[in-house]
């Protein structure tokens, strides 16, 4: 045991070389996809125990009375609670997912940060903004996509996303996705020293939500 007051030396801080800090990449990619096979895996289930349900309720509506009006609504509430819970895996399985296809760290952080702005519409997962309308792309019309909308955000919070180790220095590139061809001249025209400013001006006053997810991303490009 160390004498009193004996002063302890701070635990050394280890240091990957480049061979294990693959292999400790490789461990958390394998982590990452396992999550999103456990989670597809669990929608599927739930999406069959709905498909039973529904055959269910169809069945008991046939046959149904006056007096069996409580078991219809309880039937009605088993598929609305099923609909719900298999909504929420699938989401959470695109999130894995997307987290795995752009080098997110931590696809359960990933998911509290950015779950409030994908909503199912019925049919499709939708990308939407503060004021819960769909987002629109940079052409103004083409609804956002799930893959633009973690390439945007992988770009914006540069933090979340994995890097390479650089040999020999010890640095870490950011592996942030390539942005869309097109996508930086197309924000020139708005915002910067040759844009239009008879159009920037335009954008602000017909649809301000999309005149600020612009301006942030033209930030990002150093436009601005």
């Amino acid at each position: 045991m160390p004498e009193p007051n004996e002063i302890q030396a701070p635990p050394e801080k280890v240091v990957f070389d480049e061979a294990q800090q693959k292999r400790v990449d490789e461990i958390i990619k394998a982590a990452m996809g396992r999550a999103g096979s456990e989670a597809r895996a669990t929608a599927a289930r739930l999406e069959a125990e709905m498909a039973t349900l529904r055959a269910d309720l169809a069945a008991a509506k046939e046959a149904a009375t006056a007096a069996t009006g409580d078991v219809t609504k309880a039937k009605d509430a088993e598929i609305e609670k099923a609909r719900s819970e298999t909504v929420a895996f699938r989401k959470q399985a695109a999130i894995t997912e997307a987290g795995a296809k752009f080098g997110f760290y931590n696809p359960g952080q990933l998911a509290k940060l950015v779950s409030d702005e994908i909503k199912w519409d019925g049919s499709r997962f939708v990308v939407t903004g503060e004021d819960g309308t769909p987002r629109v792309g940079l052409d103004g019309t083409t609804p956002l996509s799930v893959d633009e909308f973690f390439r945007e955000f992988a770009t914006k919070n540069p933090h979340l996303v994995k890097g390479d180790v650089k040999t020999g220095v010890g640095s870490r590139e950011n592996q942030i996705p390539t942005p869309a061809i097109g996508e930086r001249e197309k924000l020139a025209k708005l915002f910067g020293p040759k844009s239009d400013a008879v159009a920037c001006n335009r954008l602000a006053l017909s649809d301000p939500a999309e005149f600020k997810r612009q301006r942030y991303l033209a930030k990002s490009y150093n436009l601005i």
